[in-house]
């Protein structure tokens, strides 16, 4: 009977871990994923922006993360150079199979170099979003990547010491 009992109690406990399907990405393997995107330009009015060299790193206490980029801005013969930092929360957009940074929040602005004429009133505008939250960035965009590892919604997103556990 005892056996039988431990028997049951093994099977229980090995089907729900089987059940559990998941892996670890690793800081380096998320980083080398969002190089692909990177760098990424836009233009406004007469504005050339790119972000560029960005680093991630994760904070398994918090459930965190924070995404450092460089950031060139050109006009003619005229450009910017800051290195800007963004704090926030993990989440995988499901509709459109994107890795995000729920309300991130600008918390480091470094300018690097700057020959705009007369700019210190828009170098301090800049400076003034520092500890502002802004809209939601994607960090990795699935679509893009065609990954194996996100043909299949995952159920839970948790970072673990050294990397992002996806569960499905």
């Amino acid at each position: 009977m005892t056996r039988k009992f431990f028997t049951f109690i093994l099977v229980y406990l090995c089907g729900f871990n089987a059940l559990a399907l998941g892996l670890t990405i690793s800081t380096h393997q998320l980083n080398s994923m969002m190089n692909i995107q990177f760098p990424i330009s836009q233009r406004y009015m007469e504005y050339t922006l790119e972000a560029s060299k960005p680093n991630l790193t994760l904070y398994d206490k918090t459930q965190s993360v924070a995404i450092s980029v460089r950031i060139h801005v050109t006009n003619k013969h005229y450009r910017l150079i800051a290195d800007a930092t963004f704090k926030g929360q993990i989440l995988f957009d499901k509709k459109t199979k994107s890795l995000k940074v729920s309300n991130p929040l600008m918390t480091n602005f470094k300018l690097i170099d700057n020959s705009f004429p007369e700019s210190q009133t828009s170098i301090n505008d800049i400076e003034r979003i520092v500890g502002q939250h802004l809209p939601i960035s994607v960090l990795i965009d699935f679509n893009q990547i065609r990954s194996e590892l996100f043909q299949f919604m995952p159920s839970n997103l948790t970072i673990v010491s050294g990397g992002l556990r996806v569960e499905y």
